[in-house]
This record gives C-alpha cells, structure tokens and sequence, in this order.
C-alpha cells in the first residue's frame, strides 16, 4: 500500500510525457538484447503461468540474437517459432534510432514504404501492397492496431507510437487473427503496460530548426488490483521549409498526445484494461516544390502561368501561394475497452470493444508554386466503432492452440472539400462559353461502412518438428454512400446549364450553390446516392519445420481482401462516383528463421509470390456523356503480381556490437490488359508496367556499438541506412502520345544515412544522445503528382542534428 500511496501523491502533479523506455509488466519473460545483456520483455495476453512454466525450457532454447517474445498469433510466443514474416523492433530500438512516428518504420523495416497524399492521408505499402487513396473513407491496404485495436483509417494513428514495449510488423494479408482484413499487412504496436510499482520517465530533445520535443509516463498502482499509467506527449517547431519566391517559412509542428491505461484486476481469472487515448495536431501542412509547368489545356494557359520557374533543386525549398495560410487542425479521441476472462487454458474469452473520433480542418496548397493552381480547404470527420468477441485456449496437452470469434464495424466519414482560387489554372470555362472562370468547386461526400465477419485459426503441433496452421474468414461489407460535385460561385453552376441543356432539352438548371454532378442516364444533375455490397472469404494454410533447435522452415498460401470504397472527387457525373469493389490477393511464400546454431548470429529470409486481383487504383473513366473526357475515378486493375524475396540479418561479433541488415526485392507488373489515362490524359494500355510508389529495392542497414567507460558510465555510437531505388508515382510508361516526359512523375532512388553517439548509466536510468537524420544531407523526394497544370513532388527533410536526453525516475 505504500507504492499505491506514492503513485497517488506523484500522480496528482502528473509528470506528462510517454516514455521510449521500457518499463516491465507483472509477468515477463527474458530475451538477449543487441547488446548482449539480459532485457525483460513484457507479455502481452500473458499465458497462464502453469503454462508459461510448462513451456519455459522450450522458449529459452528459442531464443538468440535478435529474438523477442511476440503477439503475432495472440498468444505470446518467440519470433523465430512463428512462420510468418515478421519485423519486431523493442522500446530500447525504437527510441536509440528515432522512430517517433509510423512513417519512420520505413527506415528499419525491410520490405515497408511510405508516401504522403496531396491532401496529406498517409499511405502505407507492404511488399507493393498498397492503396494511394486520398479519401478518408477509403480502407487501407495496411491496417495500424494498438493492442490488437484497429484504426479504420490511417490518418487516425498520429499517436499509435508513443509510449511502447514494441511494435509488430506483419507482412502478407491478414485477417483470420485480426480485425481488418488487409492485403499488405498488419503494424501492431504493443503499449507500455501499468507497472506493479511506482515508475516515472521524462524524455526531451531539441533539434535544428528550432523543434523541441518532450514526452514521459508516470505508472503504478492504485490499490492491490488496480494499476495506471499516463502518457504524454508534445511536438513543437522545427519550420523546415522555406518559399523560393519570399523566403517565407513554413513546416512548424504543434503535436499534443494523450494515454491514460487503466488495468483492474480483481481475480487472476479477470482483466479489465482502459485504454483512453486522444491527439490534436495544429501543424503547418506541407507545400510542395514546382518541377514543370504542364497546362492541361494549352490553349488555355496564360503569360503568367508559362511564366512560372521551377523550384531550385535545395532541400527545404519550397513554394505556395502568399495569401494561403498552410494550417492543420486535427483531432482525436478513442476509449478502447478490453475485457479478458480465463475459465481455464483451454477456454478463455476476450472482447474488445472501441469507440474513436476523428476531426479536420486543414488547408493545403501543394501546386508548388506562389501562383493559384491548385490548393484545397478540407473539413471532414470520422465516427468509428468495433466489437470483437473471441474464445481462445490450448487443447491436447498445449499441441492445438485454437482462435475463433466474430468482429463488427461500423464506421462513418463525412467529407467536405471546397477546391478554391484556381483562377490560375487552364481548368475554367472555354472562352466560347462566354462565361468567366471557375473560382473552385465544393465536394460533400458521407459514407456508412457496416463491417460483419467470423473468424477461426488454428496452430497444431503434429510433433516436436511439424506444426499445420489453418485459419478462416468470412466478412459482410455494405457501404451507403451520397455526395456530388457543387457549385461554389454560380460560374460553374451556368457552364453545367449550357452543357446540360445540350445533352437534354428537359434538363432543370442548376441552382448556384447546387449539385453539378450529371446523371449519366436520366442526363440531370443532383446528388448521387448508391450503395456497395460485397462479402468474401479470407483463409491461410500453413506448415512449420523446426529441423533442429533455432531453426524454422515454413510454407504458407493465404488469401487476402481489401473492401471496395467510394471516391470524394471532382466528379461532373456519375461515373466519378461509381465505387471501386475489393480487391484479393493470393500469396504464396516459404521462408526461414535461423541462428545457423550459433546465438551470435540471426537469419531470416523469404520468397514471394502474390497473385494479385482487381487491384485499387486512382485512374480516370471516359466521361459517358461525350462532354467532359477523361474524368477522375477509382478503378480496378484487372491482374497483376508481385514477386519478391527478402532477407535480414543480426549478428553479435563481439559483446557490445551489433549487426544489422535487411534487403526487399520487388519484381511488380500488370498482367493483363489496363487501359486507362496517364499523368497528362493519354490514353495507353498499362499491361507489363511496375506498379506505382513500389522501389525494386529496398535496403536498411544499422551499426551499433556499446562499451563501459567507467564502472558508472557506458557508451553507445551508432549509425543506420536505408536505400530507395528508383519508382514512380503513377501508370504511364506506356504512354507514347503523353506530349510531356514521362520521368517527370519518376522518384529518384535515394540513401539516407542516421547517426547516433552518447553516454549511458549501465543501469539504463538515463541516456544522453546527440543524433543526425540525413548526415550527408541528400536531397530527394518521394512523390511527384500533376495538380491540373503542374508537376510538382514533397521534397524530403534536410540534415537535421539534435540532442536528446531520456531520464527513468
């Protein structure tokens, strides 16, 4: 009662911050570090500890270099007995090497991509898994969970990384163990638990550009079978970008997070955890950086807008419109309840229960340039909710371990996009119209997605050197959807009336203010309303061989889907809004795990085969109507595939010295006929081209070296690599009648190298380090998009230097 009396006297001054160090859990199993050095890992769904006893000797002896206790299957087990290809990174890794948000995986995670849409949605790729989807309602490829929890959407997931034990990556579809179904994969982060004594740490740094970031956590008990842990988080400054034209600045961040977990334990048969979680974000949003002038229509492009230069190619060089403040303001709250009751290692019942809110209000000028292309006001919310129920257990003396249960979700987004001051651009009434030039557009989509499944795996032990993996899953998804295309001025409004009135003498003018979007078949302009209805059938099979101790072999063929989504676009008719059905991926891969009998040394590999269906893609549909041409959509691609192979190793030469590589190969194609428009509106057939945003290459690399200085004092230097090879942003290779160069929209390949050096108490009661992203200071970018007459891309981070210091109470 003593540790509870103090938890509750520090907590009524509450220290704020997340801690990136780790704390441990009541029950913990022991794994080496990189360092060599003993680590307790916590356990998350812990086993009972009759169990965890029966199974002790077999665990340690799984254990070796680079080895932690995971969640993956929702049971807690080594990494090197799951055959699955898994990446798992500890606390101590995540903060030595800056990994402070889920765009950074991309740095240490082999075979993980990330890019930024226009509008700022973040987009995850796994293995060339992905969507390039701006819409909030679009399901991910890449599903992001805390403790099992999932985001709907990714936008969602600012605060998943604060205040970790560690994070799971899955690679390959998904959706006989979790929530989502997915086709790329799953990224769970596992969070820092309530501690069964009082424990504190604060965590600050400074960095170039004047960014300060500090975060901590307080956690204990509050009576005998009560525990909390609050976490914060604040991210501030660090205006990195700079106008071309004025000099201006722009790149600000202003982050605040929130986590209070509350664990109650009456019975050892029952756990109740509270997970109430909330972020604002009020950044700057990014602008971009001007490559080419491309009018989309030539005869319509002024003195002005021909006149417009090229952003210099200097990282941190930017540009946007003078009068447009770049403001974000997002923010989020979630209360997730977990409810765990074990009648007995057969049986046990677990549910899930989360409730999450999402608000924006951003504005975004990405055009690249001072003039007004294009740039876009965005107002949009998420309402979210999920249930899952399941019964887990191990049956025959442990050999068959089994998961079933059902999962519901119902989420809801509204999105308005108001498309404004783009009296710059080409897009506007023809001259024969006599009409003057549109002054933006305003879109209002609502979607209601309704998510139903059941689900079942199971693991069975056939002997000492064989286990099967089986598992299902059947999902009911039905999507209601309205929105169209409005007027914001009454230009538009009258060009649609002058087109209408063509296409149909019955045609009812539009109203200034009104719906624009043209019903391809009663030729009438409103509002259009649809549904989508789809279900499918998700499954895995798998076989495990452990040969010898430290050793696995494993095979697995899988089928993934990804649901089907409606658009929030500029559509003049119908067939813009017409939504994109799922897609499926079936995935064949074997693979390895293996200390080569040797604790110093770590191996993992990994070949892959995906057979890809009805891929989702953002294209255009011919206009048909004959009126307005090419028109942006969401389409299908009918076949493609991904061939692949990845390989990783960790070695431990010496005490103290850590070794670490991964590479990715990706071979992507379209395998069938694709015929659909370019960056620039040419039509081509896109078979045999490399899918977008999706390097051959893909390569990390990490050095770290710890020694004692003093019986008191240690010290650590370090360094990472991460390599991009060349990609593209968009289909159109293809494409010999584009009257612009293809290699506008290419990403060049690009290596970015990290360094770390500090000092260290042995104990790990605190750390000193001087860090430097982008040491060589390489300029790159990682997209680059046509907004209706530019080509411009978001150019990457200059080097940025800083000191951190993490300090446990």
């Amino acid at each position: 009662m003593k540790a509870a009396l103090q938890f509750r006297t520090a907590f009524a001054v509450t220290l704020l911050g997340s801690s990136a160090m780790y704390a441990p859990a009541v029950l913990a199993q022991t794994t080496p570090t990189a360092e060599g050095a003993a680590q307790t890992e916590p356990v998350v769904n812990p086993e009972p500890v009759a169990t965890a006893a029966a199974r002790g000797q077999a665990e340690a002896d799984q254990t070796g270099v680079g080895d932690i206790i995971v969640t993956a299957q929702k049971r807690s087990q080594s990494i090197n007995s799951v055959g699955m290809a898994i990446s798992a990174l500890g606390a101590e890794q995540l903060t030595s090497k800056g990994i402070s948000d889920v765009s950074d995986l991309a740095r240490v995670v082999p075979g993980f991509n990330f890019s930024s849409s226009q509008k700022g949605a973040p987009i995850y790729t796994l293995r060339g898994v992905g969507f390039y989807e701006e819409s909030l309602g679009a399901s991910p490829a890449v599903s992001v969970y805390v403790d099992e929890v999932g985001y709907a959407f990714p936008i969602m997931a600012k605060a998943a990384t604060m205040d970790l034990e560690r994070v799971e990556v899955l690679k390959g579809p998904q959706g006989t163990l979790f929530g989502q179904n997915s086709t790329g994969g799953a990224i769970n982060y596992i969070a820092a638990k309530p501690t069964s004594i009082l424990k504190a740490g604060i965590n600050a740094s400074v960095a170039r550009f004047g960014r300060f970031s500090t975060d901590g956590f307080i956690s204990g008990p509050i009576t005998d079978t009560l525990r909390m842990r609050l976490s914060a988080a604040v991210d501030e400054g660090g205006a990195w970008q700079r106008s071309a034209s004025r000099g201006t600045k722009n790149g600000d961040v202003d982050v605040l997070k929130l986590r209070l977990l509350t664990e109650w334990k009456p019975t050892d048969a029952f756990t109740a955890t509270l997970n109430l979680n909330g972020w604002r974000d009020k950044s700057d949003s990014l602008a971009a950086a001007l490559l080419q002038v491309t009018p989309q229509v030539p005869s319509r492009a002024t003195a002005q807008m021909l006149a417009q230069q090229p952003v210099p190619l200097k990282l941190g060089l930017v540009d946007w419109g003078p009068d447009n403040n770049l403001d974000t303001d997002q923010k989020f709250y979630q209360a997730a309840l977990r409810l765990e009751y074990r009648f007995s290692d057969a049986f046990q019942l677990t549910s899930i229960t989360n409730s999450a809110h999402f608000r924006q209000n951003d504005f975004r000028d990405t055009d690249g340039s001072p003039l007004s292309i294009f740039s876009v006001h965005q107002d949009g919310k998420i309402d979210s909710f999920q249930q899952e129920l399941r019964a887990s257990g191990a049956l025959f003396e442990d050999r068959l371990n089994y998961v079933a249960g059902g999962y519901y979700a119902r989420d809801k987004t509204a999105e308005d996009n108001t498309y404004t001051l783009i009296e710059d651009t080409s897009a506007r009434a023809p001259v024969s119209a006599g009409l003057p030039p549109f002054l933006g557009t305003f879109v209002p989509t609502r979607q209601t997605t309704k998510n139903k499944a059941i689900f079942g795996n199971l693991d069975y032990e056939i002997s000492d050197q064989f286990t099967v993996h089986a598992g299902a899953r059947h999902t009911w998804s039905d999507t209601d959807f309205n929105g169209c295309m409005a007027d914001i001025d009454g230009n538009f409004a009258a060009f649609i009336n002058i087109v209408g009135a063509r296409i149909n003498p019955a045609f009812v003018p539009v109203q200034p203010g009104g719906c624009l979007t043209v019903n391809t078949t009663t030729r009438q302009s409103g509002l259009v309303r649809s549904s989508l209805n789809e279900q499918n059938t998700s499954w895995r099979v798998g076989l495990d061989f452990k040969p010898v101790a430290r050793t696995l072999f494993y095979g697995t063929i899988s089928k993934g889907y990804k649901s089907g989504s409606f658009p929030n676009i500029n559509g003049t008719t119908d067939a813009s809004f017409v939504p994109v059905t799922q897609e499926s991926v079936l995935a064949y891969e074997v693979g390895f795990k293996t200390d080569l009998g040797m604790r110093i040394v770590q191996l993992n590999g990994a070949l892959f085969y995906y057979d890809y269906k009805n891929k989702q893609f953002r294209g255009r549909v011919q206009d048909p109507l004959g009126v307005f041409g090419a028109v942006e959509a969401l389409v299908n691609v009918p076949r493609s595939r991904v061939k692949g192979a990845e390989f990783s190793a960790t070695v431990e030469p010496i005490t103290g010295l850590d070794l670490n590589a991964g590479v990715t190969y990706l071979d992507t194609k379209v395998t069938s006929d694709f015929t659909n428009f370019d960056p620039y509106g040419f039509q081509a057939n896109f078979q045999g081209e490399p899918f977008p945003f999706t390097p051959k290459w893909m390569i990390q690399g990490s050095i770290d070296y710890k020694w004692g200085l003093s019986s008191s004092l240690d010290a650590f230097l370090g360094a990472n690599a991460s390599h991009r090879s060349r990609t593209t942003s968009a289909f159109g290779r293809n494409s010999p009648a584009s009257i612009y160069p293809y290699s506008l929209v290419l990403v060049d390949a690009y290596t970015l190298v990290d360094g770390q050096l500090g000092i260290a108490a042995p104990s790990g009661k605190w750390r000193v380090t001087g860090f430097v992203r982008n040491l060589l200071n390489k300029y790159y970018y990682t997209d680059a998009f046509r907004q209706i007459d530019n080509v411009s891309r978001h150019v990457g981070e200059p080097r940025t230097y800083g000191l951190r210091v993490n300090y446990n109470f």
